[in-house]
């Protein structure tokens, strides 16, 4: 059984009980440690190494936004926990997982928790990277198909076919409508392969099919909902592009 390391950060006590409360009942919890700071959480990050971090905002000395930007390529998968809503934007900005407003629900944060626990097996996953490898030189269309190598066999996926893609680590997860899979590769080196009037950069960590966005929902912050369920956020510094590439299409908001 896959099992997660979690760290609940908040000045609150009350506000991290209310998370642990929640988040121990699951079996795949192995361990839960909590911090009253963002300098006590930094130092917990490089000692005990969480797979997830709920962590607040506003909090004294270092803030929530600001650790979360601070953290290591291969950190912890974060999710936010806060009573404000006017961070959400900046939340994406530091490739948040979720954005869960204080009061929360059992329900909503047991959803963040399943979130976080996908993203982290997807990271694992990575132990088993495939190498990205060139579309075959008699294939002339930029950016319309991509071959990737798994040991003798190599998968040809269409860009078509190509949900969204995420950085993580020095690799990219590629999510497609036939698996995910994470490539030796930058996400800025990943998107010169890509059509640029398919695909848009969402925030600094994913860039995004736009022929496969179903919804533009607008939760305290930009969220696009893909065709397969999942949930992307958009920063704020990218919005305006975002949404002038997808409203050329003919979408449902609300």
């Amino acid at each position: 059984m896959t099992q997660f390391r979690i760290l609940v950060v908040d000045d609150e006590p009350l506000a991290r009980a209310s998370v642990i409360g929640v988040v121990k009942g699951d079996v795949e919890v192995a361990a839960i440690d909590e911090c009253g700071d963002g300098f006590s959480a930094r130092d917990a990050i490089e000692r005990q190494r969480p797979d997830i971090v709920f962590l607040d905002i506003e909090m004294p000395g270092m803030d929530g936004l600001r650790l979360a930007d601070a953290l290591p390529p291969g950190g912890p998968v974060v999710v936010f926990t806060t009573a404000y809503s006017e961070y959400a934007a900046r939340a994406f900005d530091v490739a948040a997982t979720d954005y869960v407003l204080k009061p929360f629900s059992r329900e909503r944060l047991l959803e963040s928790l399943v979130r976080a626990k996908r993203r982290v097996r997807e990271r694992r996953l990575g132990q088993l990277a495939s190498e990205i490898v060139e579309t075959p030189a008699d294939v002339p269309d930029h950016g319309t198909r991509l071959s990737i190598k798994h040991g003798d066999r190599t998968l040809v996926v269409a860009a078509d076919d190509l949900l969204w893609v995420e950085a993580q680590d020095y690799c990219v997860m590629v999510h497609s409508t036939r698996g995910s899979h994470l490539l030796r590769a930058s996400l800025a080196s990943f998107e010169t392969r890509l059509d640029s009037a398919r695909f848009v950069r969402v925030h600094r960590a994913a860039l995004v099919n736009v022929a496969q966005v179903r919804e533009m929902i607008d939760r305290d912050g930009m969220v696009l909902v893909l065709s397969d369920g999942s949930e992307i956020g958009v920063s704020r510094a990218r919005r305006h592009q975002v949404e002038a590439m997808i409203t050329r299409r003919t979408l449902p908001s609300r």
